[in-house]
């Protein structure tokens, strides 16, 4: 009887009618990992395709004879759509992976599988490695190609239901926006300090993880935990404070003060003040994990100010590209939100926690009740288990370690090794190593032609666990 909800009538008319729009559409669900970008669609006839593709976006190719300097002849390319590739760039690519030659492809015939081009420098000999490139993501253009459009046609309103591992491996790689902490004077090195906890006790050489944050600035503030304002921070001081860091070209700010889960009036004003300055990117750990225990609040408050820009600039490309689409993405717990909504802390886990939704409908489907989830990709190996005999929940921690940072926000229970079909092997001087580090999808393996190093794939191809003939 609440006047303030909605009319449940009227509620129930714009869900059928959004249900009877998804109906009439096309429907993708795409998974973005490191190495691959894997794609299932549903037609509105209720047909359904499939498409695998590098993260890259990045199609590659061997030409064959009868290509001259404005044409190359590639047959593997006559199931393509029709005139795809117009308006691509076509590049020679020689053995180290190094770009010898480009040209802009203006037409495709697919029966031919020829791609006519505006002019090369020379005529490419037959097995000559190329690439086709654009400036879509990898998302786009498997949704591109599976509705047949060329780059000059517009893409229908889609729905899309996206995983992605971007901040998964911006996290792991370092590879996010430079960002600062602001926190209480004298908790400056809070998350340096963190637990005081050794991971790994038999290790006789520890090696810590670069921090995530580029600076630290120390806000002259106190406040009790029952609320009482010990010192109040003067909005000058700290205005300038937060001046320097933009000035040091810091990108994102993480603002995380003692006892500000329960009274964040301080962390609102330097928010406030952080805006007034020009900073766009603001994580405040009262909105971001509002839970006492400062070392996990202040690390995810610094992951969420990592990743955010990061992300933001991602979903904001693939909205661009798709408009008036439905885009929704996976986050860690197994959860779908708007793209305007997806977060960094959020983002870690969100390609592998579908998998896990995945293999636990599957394991029902063929009459298990108990599942075990492993997952070997290019970069990383995820492993998880579902159990019906813990009430048919999924398995969530509230507060875990990944890469080397603590997260206080719901996740799936899934363990992830970096080791995978892309980590490089190597000697280090003493001893053969596997990865950690990926050759990912650019430039790959070894045997991707693209320069890369030696990965578990180029092992596996020269064991001949892998059939080249096959791919």
């Amino acid at each position: 009887h609440d006047r303030r909800l909605p009319n449940p009538i009227v509620l129930g008319h714009e869900l059928h009618a959004r249900f009877a729009m998804a109906d009439a559409l096309w429907e993708f669900w795409i998974d973005v990992g490191g190495t691959f970008t894997d794609t299932l669609a549903r037609a509105p006839d209720g047909r359904t395709r499939r498409l695998k593709l590098l993260s890259s976006g990045v199609t590659k190719g061997r030409v064959t004879a009868g290509s001259t300097h404005d044409a190359i002849v590639d047959a593997s390319r006559r199931d393509d759509p029709p005139n795809f590739w117009a308006g691509w760039q076509a590049a020679l690519v020689d053995e180290d992976g190094t770009t010898v030659d480009t040209s802009e492809v203006v037409a495709f015939d697919r029966i031919e599988g020829r791609l006519r081009l505006r002019g090369l420098t020379n005529s490419p000999s037959p097995g000559v490695s190329y690439e086709l490139r654009s400036p879509l993501e990898a998302p786009v253009v498997a949704i591109r190609y599976l509705l047949g459009l060329s780059l000059d046609e517009p893409v229908p309103p889609i729905v899309l239901r996206l995983g992605t591992t971007r901040g998964t491996n911006a996290l792991i790689t370092r590879g996010g926006a430079r960002t600062a902490l602001a926190t209480t004077r004298g908790f400056g090195d809070v998350l340096e300090i963190g637990y005081q906890s050794r991971l790994r006790l038999f290790e006789l050489t520890v090696r810590k993880l670069p921090p995530l944050t580029s600076a630290v600035i120390e806000i002259d503030e106190r406040v009790t935990h029952a609320g009482k304002v010990l010192i109040a921070p003067r909005e000058a001081d700290v205005r300038q404070q937060l001046e320097s860091l933009r000035d040091a070209g810091v990108e994102s700010l993480a603002i995380c003060l003692l006892h500000a889960d329960r009274h964040p009036a301080h962390e609102q004003l330097v928010a406030r003040l952080a805006r007034d300055v020009g900073f766009a990117e603001i994580s405040a750990s009262h909105e971001t994990a509002p839970l006492p225990k400062m070392v996990a609040r202040a690390d995810t408050t610094v992951v969420d100010a990592y990743l955010n820009p990061v992300l933001r600039d991602y979903v904001s490309r693939l909205s661009t590209s798709l408009p008036g689409s439905q885009v929704r993405l996976l986050t860690s717990a197994g959860g779908l939100v708007a793209a305007n909504e997806f977060r960094g802390k959020d983002s870690i886990l969100s390609g592998p926690a579908g998998g896990v939704i995945g293999f636990s409908r599957a394991a029902h489907a063929a009459g298990f009740d108990a599942a075990i989830g492993f997952d070997m990709g290019g970069t990383s190996t995820d492993v998880a288990r579902f159990d019906d005999n813990l009430g048919g929940r999924f398995e969530l921690e509230y507060e875990t370690q990944k890469a080397g940072v603590r997260l206080v926000a719901p996740t799936m229970a899934i363990e992830t090794v970096a080791a995978g079909g892309g980590s490089i092997c190597r000697f280090d001087g003493v001893k053969l190593v596997v990865g950690p580090e990926s050759a990912g999808a650019d430039p790959g393996p070894a045997c991707y032609g693209r320069g890369g190093p030696l990965t578990v794939t180029d092992c596996n191809l020269y064991l001949g666990r892998i059939v080249a003939e096959r791919f």
